[in-house]
C-alpha cells in the first residue's frame, strides 16, 4: 500500500473513532441494503479479572457486494484487504444501537484494522497487530475466492485483549462493519447484525502460596 493511501486511511480512521466516541449519539443508517454481507460469524467473550482485562475473539466471513450494493469496489476502497476494516461490538440490538444509542459503551469495543499485505503465488492475505484500550488486536485476513459481481469475500480472525466487556453478557449482541468507504455513506453508516455470542468467564489461576523447607 502507498505510503499516501495509507496516511490517508489512518486520517479517515482518527475521524471515524472520534465520531464513533463514548460521548456521541449515532443516527438511523439510510443507506440499505448494506454492502456488506455477513456470511458466517463466530464470536467470543471471555471476562477476566481484574477489569479491562477482557478478550475478544472472532472469526467472520465477510462479502462486499460494492457501492450500494451495485458491485462498484470503488478503488479498492471495498476490499478490507487494501484498505481499511471496522469491527464493533455492542450490548446493544442493531435497532437500538442504530436508533437510539449515546453515552458510555456504545459500542464496547471498535478497532479499525489496516493490514499488511502479503502474496504467496496466487493466494492473498493480511496480518494486522495495533494497540486497542489497554491491551491489543491481532488479526489476520484470507482472501477467499469472490463471489459473482462482487468486490470479493474474506475469511477474517481478530483477537482482543486488554478489554473492558463488562456490559457484554450475552449472548445477543451487535456486530457493526464497516469499510474504507464506510459502507457507501458516512462512517457512520456502518452494516449492523444480531448475532449470538459465548460470553463466559476465564480460567482463574490457581495461586501458588510460599512453601517453607522442613528441617
Amino acid at each position: 500500500m502507498k505510503t499516501s493511501v495509507r496516511i490517508t486511511l489512518i486520517g479517515a480512521l482518527a475521524s471515524a473513532l472520534m465520531v464513533l466516541s463514548p460521548y456521541s449519539a449515532l443516527p438511523a443508517h439510510a443507506n440499505l441494503p448494506f454492502e456488506i454481507i455477513l456470511n458466517s460469524s463466530n464470536v467470543q467473550v471471555v471476562h477476566n479479572v481484574p477489569s479491562n482485562t477482557d478478550v475478544l475473539n472472532m472469526s467472520l466471513n465477510v462479502t462486499n457486494r460494492g457501492d450500494f450494493g451495485t458491485g462498484d469496489c470503488n478503488s479498492g476502497l471495498n476490499d478490507p484487504l487494501e484498505s481499511l476494516f471496522i469491527v464493533a461490538v455492542s450490548q446493544f440490538s442493531c435497532a437500538t444501537f442504530i436508533s437510539s444509542c449515546t453515552g458510555i459503551g456504545c459500542p464496547e469495543f471498535i478497532a479499525g484494522l489496516i493490514y499488511v499485505e502479503h502474496d504467496i503465488g496466487s493466494a492473498s492475505y493480511g496480518t494486522s497487530f495495533l494497540p486497542n484500550a489497554a491491551g491489543f488486536v491481532a488479526s489476520k485476513i484470507v482472501a477467499l475466492t469472490p463471489p459473482p459481481n462482487t468486490c470479493g469475500r474474506w475469511n477474517i480472525n481478530l483477537q482482543a485483549t486488554g478489554q473492558n466487556l463488562s456490559l457484554i453478557t450475552g449472548p445477543k449482541v451487535s456486530l457493526l462493519l464497516g469499510d474504507a468507504d464506510a459502507d457507501g455513506g458516512t462512517f457512520l453508516s456502518l452494516a449492523c447484525f444480531d448475532v449470538n455470542a459465548n460470553v463466559g468467564n476465564g480460567i482463574a489461576k490457581p495461586h501458588h502460596g510460599v512453601h517453607h523447607a522442613r528441617h
